[in-house]
C-alpha cells in the first residue's frame, strides 16, 4: 500500500519533513532544509499515522533522545 504524500491542512509533504516530536495534540517537525514548523492537526492519530506511514523519524523512538 502506497501512503499519502499529502495532510488535509498541512502544507508541505511528506517528503519534506525529516524529523516529529509530539507532545500532547501538537506536532513540532524538523523538514529536510533544517526549517522547523508545528502544526496542531484536528486528528492527532490520524496525522501521526501519516507521518508513521510514510516513514518519518519520530524523535522519541532515537537513542538517547532525552538530554540528562
Amino acid at each position: 500500500m502506497v501512503a499519502v504524500t499529502h495532510f488535509p491542512n498541512f502544507e508541505y509533504p511528506a517528503s519534506e519533513v525529516f524529523k516529529y516530536l509530539h507532545i500532547l495534540q501538537d506536532f513540532t517537525l524538523m523538514l529536510n532544509d533544517g526549517n522547523i514548523v508545528k502544526f496542531t492537526p484536528d486528528d492527532e492519530d490520524a496525522f501521526k499515522k501519516w507521518l508513521d506511514d510514510n516513514v518519518v523519524q519520530n524523535i522519541r523512538e532515537e537513542k538517547d533522545w532525552v538530554v540528562k
